[in-house]
């Protein structure tokens, strides 16, 4: 009986039946990101820059909105744009005579070998775009300034119902019985000022009369009604610096009498330490803060007005425009900081 066994027991070494043909690993490199152009950076940063010029433009034009919905803000405001351009076409003023200056010198020196003994050269020269441009500016922040103080005045002759509620509710609101001195010194100042305050808007209201020839009376025409409408306006400038002095003299009894504020590093007795307490001595930090800016806010702007009423208060003037024009925007900028601030 034959072998039903193989005759070998070799396993076969065809590669082609047993091995599968290989397969490449896959790529495990990352892909570099996508870069944006040039011109996407920029329109990406344009978008940015119009949005967020748009959302602060909302946001002053809302203030600004709240800050001329009152007489007294849209005064501080007409006040700091007036003595700008005040100084403004003050420092052009002197920059525009000196360019015409140069011109003239330059033009005299070319003539001097050209002209005889005796000659006179009379000429007509265009001016160059730069010099047009100054002078319209030097002509134009004038004739605005002007404009803008005449408006002031103007609006300020009723404010004699203000300093009326002013002197009514300081009289109706008497001190207590046990008032410190401080208070006493105050109150008497504020009755000094009330006092200045009107007696200065009184001659004002009667020189702005006169000026505009509302006022036709034989003491108010001719050359005695000018004298007297120069008096009028010298007297409510003297009156107006003894404002600025009294609120200086305020300003000093503030200062000298600080107001009694308590230990801020403590907590009141009984507590302990829990939100409320840290929001009160909060609402007490922030108080005293806004007291000492009002304080170097009234101070800037009364330092700032003095010699401006005590150029006014003489003839001859002390100041120069420049000088008239830097020291009203100081003082108005304080006032406006501070009016600005109120409309967040």
């Amino acid at each position: 009986m034959e072998d039903s066994h193989p005759a070998t027991t070799t396993i076969p070494s065809d590669r082609d039946i047993l091995t599968e043909p290989a397969i490449p690993p896959p790529d495990k490199t990352p892909k570099p990101p996508i870069c944006p152009t040039l011109l996407q950076r920029l329109r990406f940063l344009l978008l940015r820059y119009l949005a967020k010029a748009a959302r602060s433009t909302d946001s002053t034009l809302l203030r600004l909105s709240k800050l001329l919905s009152t007489p007294g803000d849209t005064d501080v405001l007409l006040c700091t744009t007036s003595y700008t351009l005040t100084l403004v076409h003050a420092l052009l003023s002197r920059l525009l005579e000196k360019k015409l200056a140069n011109v003239a010198v330059d033009i005299a020196e070319k003539a001097n070998g050209i002209l005889l003994p005796g000659e006179t050269l009379i000429a007509t020269l265009p001016a160059p775009t730069s010099t047009k441009l100054l002078a319209m500016t030097v002509g134009s922040s004038k004739a605005i300034a002007d404009t803008i103080s005449d408006y002031r005045v103007f609006v300020r002759m009723w404010s004699m119902l203000g300093l009326y509620t002013w002197a009514r509710a300081t009289y109706l609101e008497p001190l207590p019985a046990d008032a410190s001195r401080k208070e006493h010194v105050l109150r008497g100042l504020t009755w000094t000022a009330i006092a200045s305050c009107v007696g200065c808007q009184v001659f004002e209201n009667g020189a702005y009369l006169s000026s505009k020839g509302a006022l036709t009376s034989a003491r108010w025409t001719g050359d005695v009604g000018k004298a007297r409408e120069n008096k009028w306006w010298m007297w409510s400038s003297q009156l107006w610096a003894a404002y600025v002095g009294v609120e200086l003299v305020r300003l000093g009894v503030a200062r000298y009498y600080p107001s009694p504020s308590q230990d801020l590093t403590q907590t009141p007795p009984g507590d302990d330490g829990e939100k409320e307490d840290k929001i009160k001595i909060e609402e007490r930090i922030s108080a005293e803060k806004l007291e000492k800016w009002l304080w170097y806010k009234d101070l800037v702007s009364n330092l700032a007005y003095a010699p401006m009423t005590l150029h006014w208060s003489v003839e001859e003037g002390l100041l120069s425009d420049w000088g008239v024009g830097a020291c009203g925007m100081v003082a108005g900028g304080a006032q406006l900081a501070d009016a600005w601030r109120r409309t967040v």
